[in-house]
């Protein structure tokens, strides 16, 4: 694609940002984790940086891609990805009714979805979560399910899901995105440990690094 339609798509992406940033106060109210009366609330993640990730991310895979199915399905990734990145960073949740209904229509969507199949989607939910399920039940066990959590699990069955993982040793899409997003996340959390911003004891959430994983893995596949 021209960099001039990719810039259109951008276009797109920001406001599929704003939309989905206006999506995310809504369904922090429905959850109960804002009383709504107060107006001073800090609104930067849902009307800065979601619009910022979604023009950013439509730009790119508009670059790299030809207009067409796999470029509406990517883009629809992103904006879903996007919207547990900001809601996991800012409230420590990932919510069921955003990952569970993405599972299904990422299953649904398989056959049409680059590199894809519906065989390789539902091998990636099973290896997604069932990579992930140790690490929640050790937390819970161990830290109360403050650190790693059930959401986590979901998410990386929903990376399962969207990347697919085939037997092949060239294909191994889910896996690839779970690794990349826990070096992500290492390199972070040791460089906050190193400049003092994070404590031995403190925990960071890891739903944005398995997402930032999961969007490079379906850039470059």
């Amino acid at each position: 694609m021209t960099t001039a339609l990719a810039l259109g798509w951008a276009a797109a992406g920001l406001a599929c940002g704003l939309v989905t940033g206006e999506a995310s106060l809504r369904l922090e109210r429905a959850a109960g984790l804002v009383d709504g009366t107060s107006g001073d609330q800090d609104h930067r993640i849902e009307r800065i940086l979601l619009p910022l990730l979604g023009l950013v991310g439509f730009f790119f895979f508009a670059k790299s891609e030809a207009m067409g199915p796999g470029l509406l399905i990517h883009s629809l990734w992103i904006v879903v990805l996007v919207q547990i990145l900001g809601f996991d960073l800012k409230h420590r949740l990932i919510l069921d009714v955003v990952s569970l209904p993405a599972i299904v229509l990422a299953v649904a969507l398989a056959s049409f979805s680059p590199h894809l199949s519906i065989f390789a989607a539902l091998f990636g939910i099973l290896i997604g979560g069932g990579v992930l399920l140790p690490f929640a039940l050790i937390s819970s066990l161990f830290q109360g399910g403050a650190g790693f959590g059930w959401g986590d699990v979901k998410l990386g069955m929903l990376i399962g899901a969207v990347t697919g993982m085939n037997l092949s040793a060239t294909a191994l899409y889910t896996l690839w995105a779970l690794i990349a997003g826990a070096l992500i996340g290492g390199v972070v959390t040791i460089a906050l440990l190193a400049t003092r911003r994070l404590g031995l004891r403190d925990t960071l959430p890891y739903g944005p690094f398995l997402v930032i994983g999961c969007g490079l893995v379906l850039f470059f596949m």
